[in-house]
């Protein structure tokens, strides 16, 4: 086999050990210089893994310094070389080629800078390219995200980190690769380019709540104070007083209030911070120092007023918001915090003028037009309130009241509403559907099936209408048919089969209970007639077939009542058909054996066969049905039959002794006397009737005596 080589290896100048060093002092200096110096020493003594984990060890100390940077990027190069070369190991090189890319790329930043690096760059990819190639990696952007995680479980920060950034080209894994990067970069002690690619991933993933903790961590943490503000600011608007925000922020503000104690917003903002934490008196302390610092600052006069609404203390809240009004009247913010306090202090009318004031000024606050129409809904009746807004209110507000008003079930005024946002957006399907809903409750299911045939019109394919009409229309069937019930349980058959028809469209249930009805008023055709219209429907249900069954059995039509029955045995194998199937089945069988006997009797022998084949086909031991036709098997001149048939019954019955002198004679005309013989003696044996049968029988057994024994 042809053994693989990889490509020469170009390896960085390295510099002096403290040529880039300017943070590190004293003792640290010393460790700098041990763990650097041995990973020196372990580099040329070829020690590759011992001298990684040394300058490891020194980038920890100061990540800033080039020198163990470069010493580590070589290590690993010379490592990656030496697993491909010598033990082709392509997984281990392609990792520590991983490894070297990423501290020549990703890890300095655009100030530190590597002489001859492009080159080197260039090398370690075509080779890392060679390793994936000979390990038939997969590089496409999620397997290269799927091998970032596990070399990251592994431990391998370094070459995690460079195939994240390699799964970041997709656009669709961008954002989580670069918060992985940074989370390395955090792990292997390079602060500010974790706050990079923290910046990058909240670039590409605005609404990630924890991804911005992180970023404004790290700049707290770099001291970038009005930097991490900014995160943590965000961060809080959308966390809704999170108090690890609140302390931070509080950290950084008290570290800028030392620094300049008579700055009035400074003062404020640590005063709205002890708000939020509940710390109202400390809040009002600064909130105080900031209103002597800057008497004219109307922010802090307003959340002074927030604090005591806060608090519960309206009219101290309604103070400090007059103080600001008396300033500045149009003031909205101070105008529409007021009118929260009367809101909450249940003197709506008064709330109400002042959101009316507040939209004077601002037609488009939202606020103050979302919270003057709760007011109204409390201040006002329902019918008042929809009219309201019918006339100034959206479809969505006219569908969340009524949305309610159908919840708390006040139909009528549900109902109203859902009408008025039909009136106001012909388009919102949840209206059609809700209205449609409220007439059900009320049982007036014609209304309701109006509303959904108006919106199936509308909109053709929307489920929701679909499946609402059907259930509509099945709960209409339901009552309907417990209405029936009613009447038929109360004996009062013509009524319940009126009821029963009257429901369109018609159901199984419905079809059964016209089907009792009209046998409850024993007209039985019509009861048979509808039962097949519902078997028709559910051809299932196994008590359908049995009361046709029934029926037909009552009229003695016993082939058609044991083909329903048995229909219903094979449905239901435990059913009580199978009791009514034999009855059936055994008068059936009697019936066809005197239509048999009958025409036997007319000398018809050709149907009469037929008849008692049709008998024996049910029942193999019908003794009479091989009577029978062994005697038209005689009139055909055919003994042998005949003989069989008089056997046959002889071995189901006792009922026939003739059978034996029938045998007996047809044995004689054969010639076969020893049979003959015993079958006369048979007969004489248990034949008691003095006739011409039995005498001859006699005489014959005389003149076959010589063949009795043998």
């Amino acid at each position: 086999m042809k053994r693989k080589f990889l490509g020469t290896v170009c390896f960085l100048a390295v510099y002096s050990v403290f040529a880039f060093q300017p943070y590190v002092f004293g003792a640290q200096a010393g460790a700098f210089a041990e763990h650097y110096n041995a990973g020196q020493n372990y580099l040329m003594q070829s020690q590759y893994s011992s001298s990684i984990v040394e300058f490891r060890k020194a980038l920890r100390i100061n990540y800033l310094d080039n020198s163990a940077r470069i010493g580590l990027i070589n290590a690993y190069l010379a490592r990656a070389t030496y697993y491909a070369n010598q033990e082709k190991n392509y997984e281990k090189a392609a990792n520590d080629f991983r490894s070297a890319l990423f501290y020549l790329k990703m890890y300095p930043s655009k100030e530190q800078t590597v002489q001859n690096s492009a080159g080197m760059i260039a090398s370690a990819t075509d080779n890392l390219n060679q390793c994936l190639k000979v390990i038939s990696a997969d590089t496409t952007a999620g397997a290269r995200y799927k091998k970032a995680e596990e070399l990251r479980a592994m431990g391998n920060f370094s070459a995690a980190a460079y195939e994240f950034s390699k799964a970041a080209q997709s656009e669709k894994l961008a954002g989580d690769s670069n918060m992985q990067i940074a989370d390395l970069m955090k792990l292997l002690g390079n602060e500010p380019r974790s706050a990079d690619y923290y910046k990058t991933a909240l670039d590409l993933k605005p609404n990630d709540g924890v991804l911005r903790m992180k970023y404004a961590r790290t700049l707290d943490k770099l001291g970038r104070y009005d930097d991490a503000v900014v995160q943590y600011n965000e961060a809080l608007a959308n966390s809704k007083g999170d108090m690890e925000v609140l302390y931070a922020l509080e950290r950084i503000y008290l570290k800028k209030l030392a620094q300049t104690p008579s700055d009035a917003e400074l003062n404020a903002n640590i005063g709205a911070i002890k708000q939020a934490q509940g710390d109202f008196e400390t809040a009002l302390s600064y909130y105080g120092k900031a209103e002597q610092l800057n008497p004219s600052n109307i922010t802090t006069r307003i959340n002074v007023g927030t604090l005591f609404h806060q608090r519960k203390e309206y009219q101290k809240a309604i103070q400090s918001y007059d103080s600001v009004l008396t300033l500045y009247p149009d003031n909205t913010q101070a105008l529409l915090y007021k009118a929260q306090v009367y809101k909450e202090m249940g003197d709506n009318k008064t709330a109400m003028n002042l959101y009316k004031k507040v939209l004077s000024i601002d037609p488009n606050n939202a606020a103050a037009k979302s919270e003057i129409t709760g007011v109204m809904k409390d201040a006002l009746p329902p019918s008042e309130y929809i009219a309201y807004l019918s006339q100034n209110g959206s479809e969505n507000e006219i569908y969340d009241y009524a949305y309610k008003l159908h919840k708390e079930n006040d139909l009528e005024n549900a109902i109203t509403a859902y009408k008025a946002v039909i009136a106001k957006n012909t388009s919102i399907v949840d209206a059609y559907v809700n209205l449609a809903i409220c007439y059900a409750a009320k049982n007036d299911y014609n209304n309701a099936v109006s509303v959904l045939n108006t919106a199936k019109t509308k909109f053709p394919a929307n489920n929701l209408v679909l499946k609402t009409l059907q259930n509509v229309q099945n709960d209409a069937a339901s009552t309907k048919l417990a209405s029936a019930s009613s009447s038929y349980e109360s004996k009062d058959y013509k009524k319940a089969l009126q009821e029963y028809l009257a429901i369109n469209p018609a159901t199984e249930d419905s079809m059964l209970g016209a089907a009792a009805s009209y046998q409850a008023l024993e007209d039985y055709n019509s009861a048979i007639e509808y039962y097949k219209k519902a078997e028709k429907i559910n051809p299932n249900n196994a008590d359908t077939p049995y009361y046709i069954g029934y029926l037909y059995s009552e009229q003695q039509n016993w082939q058609l009542a044991e083909t329903y029955l048995k229909k219903a045995v094979q449905l239901n194998p435990q059913s009580e058909a199978k009791e009514l199937l034999s009855y059936v089945v055994q008068n059936g069988s009697l019936a066809i054996l005197n239509e048999g006997i009958d025409l036997y009797e007319k000398n018809d022998f050709q149907i009469a066969m037929i008849k008692f084949n049709e008998v024996l086909k049910k029942d193999a031991q019908n003794a009479y049905a091989y009577y029978y036709r062994g005697l038209i098997y005689d009139e055909q001149k055919q003994p042998k039959l005949a003989i069989n048939d008089y056997l046959n019954v002889l071995k189901y019955s006792n009922e026939f002794p003739i059978a034996n002198y029938m045998a007996a004679v047809d044995y004689d005309n054969l010639n076969n006397y020893k049979e003959a013989y015993k079958y006369y003696q048979k007969f004489v044996s248990c034949y008691t009737t003095d006739d011409e049968y039995l005498k001859y029988a006699k005489s014959r057994m005389e003149e076959l005596k010589p063949y009795a024994g043998g």
